[in-house]
């Protein structure tokens, strides 16, 4: 039974990889090789088990964490299909939190993958231990040893083999398990059966063994000495050297397989419960379970736990350490894909899932105070975005109640409606995972969307200075409206702000109208004088006016106010401030010249670099405005191996043609509508 495994018999592996190296089609090839699923699906037919939502199945790519298990051998092992597409780097990053080890699945070819370096720098940037399946080797040019030699020619730690394959690519039909020296070969239906290892491959098998058990011995001082002792290690020692040097990180492992042919399944799966390491958890303690991803299926939202402590039961009651208040899990459930295993409890180290949570959301912590919450999830800010408009006239609410529920599922999607440019902005990894989300939009919530570049906030402000008088007359029989007043305008320093001086001496407006004055200015400033952006950075003096005893009111000064800043400012020489935002973008060091040769075609300044393990982070202060599409352009000039962070720095004066550009357009609209 599911749940009837203690955390020595769990294993959590997460899958990584390049998109479309057959992740998703390995893990529904171990699904049906262990008996968990009936049928073999695939993902290019949209019928496999861990891809079952529709924008998944249109793509024919994984967009969520794929979440099932496995009983093999005495062994649970649970599966987390994670995607290999960037945009959703989020899911990964679910995946990695969850599972103490990696099995990274390549191509059968020699030319290395962008999907796979990445995936092998996550697992070094979170110390787990490695498998390494080389996949699809029943393809046309299909070359195992080219694949092998190009990871140990660019990745630490340096994988090799620890299975060889029988045959290539038709006729390749079984595997050679170099740690049991034993040769396997798979029939049609995808049964195995042992036979003696062949003999043109002898030489081969003598060769990557001594390599096998030198890495075995490399891993333990006692297994080293004994090896020089005696020039070889028997089988157990080899097995506890290997298992020592994964879970230290020191070696990787590389086993073979056609997972459409159920080729090196079965043998990996036995390989992932011998090699992979044991959830760390506290059986004996109090419960406690961190929520690491947050879906959808027919029965609604869907939180994904890991049980770190104690027994997770059904029905039980526990506390919400990250935001408070508490949730009842009425009926928790192993699940398989979109299929719901019932359990009446989940063990430390396991993981299960369940309905209907009230609030509680990716990354909180369940169970009682002991030890308090776990770190939440480590995810990158966004680096695209999007100003988004529902279709129909009168979906704002639902727009915005639907985008409120998917972000709650996927902490990588960042909604905020701008006060400064009055539009409703999506945020994420790229553009690929918003066009995901707006097409969840619509199924989910049946609200269609028109997007646009967002609005960059710019500011106005003037850089000379000017005289300007307001005059607001009217006067057609009965009360009418009279005021006048002369102002003074020029910039302050930047970031000052809005200055206001009352030089008027005597009695030419009266104290009242003067500060409707001032209401007037300052309302026409946050509402932008000649571009529709907030006036800043500038000081205005009213040195003058008139007013008349009966027609004079709040209201005509206020009128006033606003002609006058709008004449002064346009005499003042009006300028555009724009946003600088000061970028860090890590590229592999081939990359950094066409980087900064980039950065600079943006108008940015390049503030220093420093190296990183193979790779260069820049820094760089550069217009929002020319970062707008960054992301995608970052990602085609290092084929998705570069990365950016970005934050708010400060203003600056816009050069003069940009800034012509973008008034003219808005005094052009703001003629139209008038």
């Amino acid at each position: 039974m599911a749940n009837d495994y203690g955390s020595d018999k769990i294993r959590n592996v997460v899958l990584l990889g390049h998109s479309h190296d057959g992740k998703t089609t390995l893990a529904e090839a171990m699904l049906f090789a262990s008996g968990s699923i009936a049928r073999l699906g695939s993902p290019d037919q949209s019928t496999a088990t861990m891809d079952f939502e529709p924008e998944e199945q249109k793509r024919k790519i994984s967009i969520n964490l794929g979440v099932g298990f496995v009983e093999h051998n005495g062994f649970k092992i649970n599966i987390l299909d994670a995607p290999g597409f960037f945009d959703f780097f989020g899911q990964v990053a679910s995946g990695l939190r969850a599972a103490e080890g990696a099995v990274v699945v390549v191509g059968p070819t020699s030319q290395l993958a962008v999907g796979t370096e990445i995936a092998w720098e996550h697992c070094n940037h979170t110390s787990k231990p490695r498998i390494v399946v080389v996949n699809k080797l029943d393809k046309e040019n299909a070359d195992f040893y080219g694949a092998v030699a190009a990871m140990r020619e660019a990745l630490t730690p340096r994988p090799f083999p620890l299975h060889l394959p029988i045959g290539a690519e038709h006729d390749f039909r079984g595997i050679v398990d170099l740690l049991h020296l034993k040769a396997f070969v798979t029939s049609a239906d995808g049964k195995g059966s042992e036979v003696p290892i062949p003999d043109d491959m002898q030489a081969r098998v003598e060769e990557y063994r001594g390599q096998l058990i030198e890495a075995a011995a490399e891993s333990d001082d006692s297994l080293l000495e004994k090896y020089l002792d005696a020039g070889t290690l028997d089988e157990e020692e080899i097995q506890r050297g290997l298992r020592e040097g994964i879970l230290e990180g020191k070696v990787a492992p590389v086993v073979c397989c056609s997972a459409t042919k159920l080729l090196g399944v079965r043998t990996l799966l036995s390989t992932i419960a011998e090699l992979m390491p044991r959830p760390e958890v506290e059986p004996e303690k109090p419960a406690k379970a961190f929520v690491f991803n947050t879906g959808g299926d027919q029965f609604g939202r869907v939180s994904y736990f890991k049980v770190v402590a104690g027994t997770v039961k059904a029905d039980a009651h526990l506390p919400n350490l990250s935001r408070g208040g508490e949730e009842r899990l009425a009926q928790i459930f192993f699940p398989r894909g979109k299929e719901h295993v019932a359990a009446t409890e989940i063990r430390a180290g396991d993981i299960g899932a369940v309905t209907k949570l009230t609030h509680t959301l990716t990354g909180d912590t369940l169970g009682l105070k002991d030890g308090g919450p776990l770190p939440p999830l480590d995810l990158p800010g966004p680096a695209f975005s999007l100003a988004i408009t529902p279709k129909a006239r009168g979906d704002e609410e639902k727009i915005s109640s639907g985008l409120a529920r998917l972000s709650e599922e996927d902490p990588t999607l960042h909604v905020e409606r701008s006060e400064e440019t009055h539009q409703l902005v999506i945020a994420g990894p790229g553009d690929v995972h918003l066009d995901v989300t707006l097409e969840k939009l619509k199924r989910k919530y049946g609200v269609e969307a028109t997007t646009a570049i967002p609005r960059v906030p710019y500011r106005e402000t003037v850089h000379g200075q000017a005289r300007a008088e307001g005059r607001h007359v009217k006067q057609s029989g009965g009360h009418g409206q009279y005021g006048i007043c002369v102002i003074e305008v020029e910039p302050t320093a930047r970031g000052e702000g809005f200055v206001w001086e009352d030089k008027i001496f005597g009695g030419s407006i009266p104290q009242n109208f003067r500060l409707s004055v001032q209401k007037g200015i300052v309302d026409t400033m946050s509402k932008g004088v000649v571009a529709g952006y907030p006036m800043v950075d500038v000081k205005v003096r009213l040195v003058d006016g008139k007013y008349h005893s009966v027609d004079s009111n709040d209201m005509a000064f206020q009128i006033a106010g606003s002609l006058a800043i709008r004449r002064g400012a346009l005499d003042a020489g009006p300028v555009l401030l724009e946003p600088l935002v000061e970028a860090t973008i890590r590229v592999p060091e081939k990359n950094l010249g066409d980087i900064m040769s980039d950065v600079n075609g943006r108008r940015g300044k390049i503030l220093g670099t420093e190296p990183d393990d193979g790779y260069q982070n820049v820094k760089a202060m550069v217009p929002e405005s020319e970062m707008l599409r960054f992301a995608l352009d970052l990602r085609s000039i290092t084929q998705g191996r570069g990365s950016f962070s970005k934050k708010f720095s400060h203003y600056e004066e816009m050069p003069a043609h940009l800034a012509k550009g973008i008034i003219d357009e808005f005094q052009k609209q703001h003629e139209a509508a008038s």
